[in-house]
């Protein structure tokens, strides 16, 4: 099998984002030597090693990551430019997406039947996580994220706001009462979620005649998930502030009930994050097609 470079920026990128020679093989359908030629190709061109390879792992090295974060959208633009001269114009291969565990459940999902019948050939590779994730070493096309955004090596697109609500469950408020004003706060036990990033408790936030007030309310548990954040509260364990769209099952249940409705927390941005200013036509449809949920 003859492989040219352009062939080989597209094998290196796999085993960048499968994380192993044997699994990009796999994915491209190619035999396990031919991956290994691929890489040895570029190396000799760029006259640089660009993975350290042992039996174990693959790390990129310095060169490696350079080379990985600047080959990824020229591939996208050779995809898009052979996508645009295409018979039947029909978009194929796959999209690699992160998102919070609540908007991957709750929004993204349940509507994605509707989008594979527009985009039938896009294979979505679909990460569901709380935790801030790193584009490059996670060979991620795009990041969905809610909140304010860290400084960082990527280009952030504004989707839209993200309702918040505070509440807890009826159980609490049996035994703990229902605060009415920000100043009874202090007599509560709050579920506390941290920044995975920074490692930082995340301050509550509230709208106040004077303005938006930060507070950290003490509590006993701390989470980064959101799964185990909904279970804690309705376990009992403290007060809650979170996304609505993940929270309103529970309120319309009545598991849940809303407190402090005269002291709302500000609505949150919701931001879709790329590594590049240049966007595939499967990143760019995707993001239209998540727009039109929002």
């Amino acid at each position: 099998m003859q492989i040219n470079l352009f062939e080989s920026i597209r094998i290196f990128i796999e085993i960048v984002e499968s994380g192993s020679f044997t699994q990009a093989a796999e994915n491209l359908g190619i035999h396990r030597p031919a991956v290994t030629k691929a890489l040895q190709l570029l190396e000799r061109h760029s006259g640089t090693r660009l993975m350290q390879r042992t039996t174990r792992r693959i790390n990129l090295t310095p060169d490696g990551e350079e080379f990985y974060r600047r080959s990824k959208p020229l591939l996208a633009q050779a995809d898009e430019l052979l996508e645009s001269f295409s018979s039947d114009k029909v978009l194929h291969g796959q999209l690699r997406v992160d998102m919070p565990i609540a908007l991957a459940a709750l929004l993204v999902i349940p509507r994605l039947p509707d989008f594979y019948k527009t985009y039938p050939g896009i294979e979505i590779i679909l990460s569901s996580s709380d935790r801030r994730q790193d584009m490059l070493r996670d060979g991620l096309d795009c990041i969905l994220r809610v909140g304010e955004l860290e400084d960082g090596d990527y280009i952030a697109h504004r989707m839209g706001d993200i309702k918040m609500t505070t509440c807890a469950s009826r159980g609490y408020i049996a035994l703990y009462g229902k605060p009415e004003t920000l100043e009874d706060l202090k007599n509560h036990q709050a579920i506390n979620w941290v920044n995975s990033s920074s490692r930082q408790i995340m301050p509550w936030t509230f709208a106040t005649p004077k303005g938006i007030e930060e507070i950290i309310l003490p509590g006993k548990l701390v989470v980064h998930n959101s799964e185990a954040y909904v279970s804690a509260g309705l376990a009992g364990l403290g007060l809650l502030q979170g996304m609505n769209v993940f929270l309103k099952p529970y309120l319309d249940s009545g598991q849940f009930v809303e407190v402090l409705p005269s002291y709302p927390s500000p609505d949150r941005n919701l931001s879709l994050l790329y590594p590049h200013r240049h966007l595939s036509r499967r990143v760019r449809v995707f993001t239209e097609w998540l727009e039109s949920l929002l």
